[in-house]
């Protein structure tokens, strides 16, 4: 036995050639989602001229890596406290692989990925110790802020007024390695590089 089943299908409706009105809503957006981006394409250009200055990278990569920063971003912090704070412990990291021959950061696509406990993520204990030795002691690594500021000060109003102010600042405190990547990455984002 086989059943058969009814449906009731009435014919189409003609459509009306009505005129739509498409009104874009970002939902999905973040509010701050532009400075966002920007503290994420200088964050970047921190790290590369920091860490991997050396290198050249795709395109391709370049997004990839730019992709495992936002993440760092996620943390419902402060977006301009969360930079300034990725930028002191990328400073960290550079300082600690300067310090002794043969010590290393690993490649670009673990070290920024915010579950790799070797890379980037695993610096939040060591600046959390420097901000301990603070509290005794307020000017200890005090170059690492202070460039921290530099690179957010140009980002919010880039010039020569700002380029000058924090250069000398630098060289004040005699942050010479930090001067050089400072330069570097106002070079950077001048020129989009």
């Amino acid at each position: 036995m086989t059943a058969i089943r009814k449906t009731n299908r009435q014919p189409l409706k003609k459509v009306s050639n009505q005129k739509t009105k498409v009104i874009q809503l970002n939902a999905f957006q973040q509010p701050d989602q532009v400075e966002t981006d920007t503290l994420i394409n200088s964050l970047w250009n921190v790290v590369q001229n920091s860490l991997w200055f050396h290198k050249d990278f795709t395109a391709k990569e370049k997004e990839k890596f730019k992709e495992l920063i936002a993440e760092h971003f996620y943390n419902g912090k402060n977006s301009k406290s969360n930079f300034k704070e990725l930028i002191e412990r990328i400073c960290l990291v550079k300082r600690y692989v300067a310090r002794k021959r043969g010590r290393y950061i690993s490649k670009p696509q673990d070290f920024l990925n915010i579950h790799y406990p070797n890379g980037l993520s695993g610096t939040a204990s060591w600046l959390a110790s420097v901000n301990e030795v603070r509290k005794n002691v307020p000017d200890y690594n005090k170059g690492i802020t202070t460039f921290a500021n530099a690179i957010l000060k140009y980002i919010e109003s880039p010039g020569h007024f700002t380029f000058y102010k924090y250069r000398r600042l630098l060289i004040e405190q005699k942050q010479f390695d930090l001067l050089q990547i400072f330069n570097n990455v106002i070079i950077a984002i001048q020129f989009g590089i």
